[in-house]
């Protein structure tokens, strides 16, 4: 087998284009580190105290929020807690929401060919 010899020009040129690559490689990395320094600092020029206040402001809404769940009157509730005769109770005040609404179940009235 023989092997291919090299010229000058043409070791030269796979030199300079093992150059060109690892430069244009490390030039990228390099630009990505950079701005992501850039962030860092950033970050790290932000006061304490605003960080607090945010935290604390964050902190009070999530009690508020837990709050108005718990006493709001209008929350599901299955019956499951009120035992049998609670779920009785439960299931007649829906029935009467319901006949007592105008589209609800019922006789429907006719006035002279309208229906009411």
């Amino acid at each position: 087998m023989q092997l291919r010899k090299f010229t000058k020009t043409s070791w030269a040129s796979a030199v300079a284009l093992t150059i060109l690559l690892l430069v244009f490689t490390s030039t990228i990395d390099t630009t990505s580190a950079l701005s992501y320094r850039g962030y860092k600092q950033e970050m790290k020029e932000q006061p304490d105290d605003v960080l607090i206040d945010l935290i604390a402001r964050y902190g009070h809404t999530m009690l508020r929020a837990k709050d108005e769940l718990e006493n709001s009157k209008r929350t599901v509730d299955f019956g499951l807690s009120r035992g049998y005769s609670g779920a009785q109770e439960a299931k007649h005040r829906m029935a009467m929401a319901v006949a007592n609404f105008a589209g609800g179940p019922g006789r429907k009235r006719r006035f002279e060919g309208i229906m009411l």
